[in-house]
């Protein structure tokens, strides 16, 4: 009888135990600044919930997807809706749009220009790779003067130029030239002081150790469409974790928080 029960102990511990080692870690993937840090506020928030994620940080805006895709986290926090689409296009992903958080300006910075006024008739411009991100950078360029996107030009024009037509778009008193890298490197290209004005996004700034209200010399409009927002793979839109992660990053508490602690750097959702 002792045997028999010693055995169902230890049955019962090993079912235990190798339950404990399945138990799934949810993850949600970010970049650095300000995604993770604003994950890092919500995390207590959901503890108090009964969940209990790991923040997995990412320096690129490819890797988020395609681990997100492949089942390695259960969400991500990084991308804009017009980066989601393009990216859903281009790779078949099944993913949605489960929210809208916040608003990251891109700014104009440059090493030897203090101000719009001070850049000479001729200027490099220096822009993100990514043709998804122009119809917003040519934007960010028509509201502070620079260029003036001609009437008959649409977003899809923008984005499926070549380089070297993308002058034909828009009318401008300067002779530009626009250069692209990688937008992980614009802030190297700045702080090399390459080209005449960097365009750089807000969390890449941040990230830099940049101040986007006190080191840019112009900034993109609070109005922009281009909201950051969570995503989830289709088949858990309806997740209980997925719907709790968005009340708290939509909650008052996380949206005064970004307002406090970035200064209007980093703007909440409306």
């Amino acid at each position: 009888m002792k045997k028999i029960l010693l055995l169902a102990l230890l049955s019962l511990v090993v079912i235990t135990t190798s339950s404990c080692e399945k138990k799934e870690v949810l993850k949600v993937g970010a970049t650095a600044v300000p995604h993770a840090e604003i994950l890092k506020q919500v995390q207590p928030i959901l503890l108090e919930e009964g969940y209990d994620f790991e923040i997995v940080v990412y320096t690129d805006y490819v890797l988020p997807n395609l681990s997100l895709y492949s089942g390695d986290i259960i969400a991500n926090f990084f991308q804009h809706v017009p980066y989601l689409d393009a990216q859903i296009k281009d790779n078949g992903y099944d993913f949605q749009n489960v929210g809208g958080v916040h608003v990251e300006p891109i700014g104009l910075y440059s090493k030897e220009y203090n101000t719009l006024e001070e850049l000479p008739g001729a200027i490099e411009l220096i822009i993100s790779n990514s043709p998804v991100d122009r119809p917003r950078l040519f934007g960010v360029l028509e509201e502070n003067g620079l260029i003036s996107i001609n009437t008959t030009t649409t977003d899809e024009d923008i984005i499926s130029s070549s380089l070297r037509n993308l002058n034909s778009l828009f009318t401008s008193s300067k002779t530009i030239t626009f250069i692209e890298v990688d937008s992980a490197l614009l802030f190297t290209n700045y702080n090399n002081e390459s080209g005449d004005v960097v365009l750089i996004n807000g969390n890449y700034a941040l990230d830099n150790g940049l101040n986007p209200l006190e080191d840019a010399i112009a900034l993109e409009g609070s109005a922009s469409l281009y909201v950051n927002i969570l995503v989830c793979n289709t088949v858990d839109i309806d997740d209980p974790f997925i719907i709790a992660l968005k009340k708290a990053l939509q909650s008052t508490e996380i949206q005064e928080w970004i307002e406090n602690n970035y200064g209007g750097a980093v703007v909440p959702a409306a």
